[in-house]
């Protein structure tokens, strides 16, 4: 690698040189080198390589599909992080599988052990959401009814914003396919309560009953809504989204 002299200096390849900067230094070096295509997908010596970005693009259609069926909850949600923190949980997961060979493990079956079903419960889709917290830790809900309950919890200590008059609670059960990538969701219809209530207790129930023959996912959906001589406006801020249990 040289360092361009001279008054004039130029980005790009000429004559099989590489000029380019650095810092605003100008350098240049022959081109060339480096991996190419072919070479990572028949060198033996890239082996690792392969199995790596299968393995990773695997996780990233997952994610995709993940997140297109919380659409309904995470819709006007935005957090420029969401996109990483999933990957990553979908590639911790995905280590989990102790029965594929590397290069073909996969999500679904790292969700047949506990600790991946434990992981993707507890991920935070929507960080800091501390009414969610609260729902979460203190809701039931039955599988066997799929009715989701909570009794007596007093809400007028939490923090809305400014414009929301009522908090909107919803319950979806999901039957999730990790391998053929495909879902199905149902909604309960949601609850309404005003923000200033002291306390709040209710039952959710899907309008239909899931019973999931892939995993089973129950998402709990928190939004905030201004309501003017019963006009009914959504709130995009303070979104909430968690899953409340992952069952195979």
């Amino acid at each position: 690698m040289a360092r361009q002299k001279g008054i004039l200096k130029i980005s790009g390849t000429l004559d099989g040189i590489n000029y380019y900067f650095i810092k605003g230094v100008g350098y240049a070096r022959k081109a060339g080198g480096g991996f190419n295509s072919k070479a990572i997908r028949t060198q033996p010596n890239m082996q690792r390589v392969r199995e790596n970005a299968s393995e990773f693009g695997h996780c990233s259609q997952v994610k995709k599909c993940l997140r297109l069926a919380l659409m309904p909850f995470l819709h006007g949600y935005k957090d420029s992080t969401l996109h990483g923190r999933m990957m990553s949980l979908l590639i911790t997961v995905k280590a989990l599988d102790l029965v594929s060979k590397r290069g073909f493990r996969r999500v679904g079956i790292g969700l047949q052990t506990a600790k991946g079903r434990t992981l993707l419960r507890q991920f935070a889709f929507t960080p800091h959401h501390k009414l969610l917290e609260a729902f979460t830790k203190y809701c039931h809900f039955d599988w066997a009814s799929q009715k989701l309950s909570l009794s007596d919890l007093k809400i007028s200590g939490f923090k809305s914003p400014k414009p929301a008059t009522h908090i909107g609670i919803s319950l979806g059960v999901m039957d999730f396919d990790f391998e053929g990538l495909t879902s199905s969701l149902e909604v309960s219809p949601t609850q309404f309560f005003a923000i200033d209530s002291d306390s709040i207790s209710f039952e959710l129930i899907p309008e239909v009953v899931v019973a999931p023959t892939y995993i089973g996912l129950v998402v709990l959906g928190i939004r905030y809504y201004e309501v003017i001589d019963n006009e009914v406006y959504t709130l995009n801020s303070q979104i909430g989204v968690g899953l409340l249990d992952v069952r195979v």
